[in-house]
């Protein structure tokens, strides 16, 4: 049986997806720390933008600083 109902491609595919986002979307515009990214089972069936607006919708409410914040 999978764990967590997917395959290990389509964990490693979403796990790939949220490191590039965070890495390009988030991580420039803050202070360095340490981040943890929890993905909920519908990211599996999310497409790239979908993601990348769900990212940028969590760094605008980090209080540690966000992408509006480093302009």
């Amino acid at each position: 049986m999978p764990r967590f109902g997917q395959t290990a491609v389509a964990r490693n595919k979403v796990k790939r997806r949220l490191r590039d986002l965070a890495r390009t979307e988030l991580l420039p515009g803050m202070p360095a720390l340490d981040l943890v990214i929890r993905a909920f089972p519908s990211a599996y069936d999310a497409s790239y933008n979908t993601l990348r607006a769900a990212v940028q919708h969590a760094g605008r409410q980090l209080p540690c600083g966000s992408q509006e914040d480093a302009t």
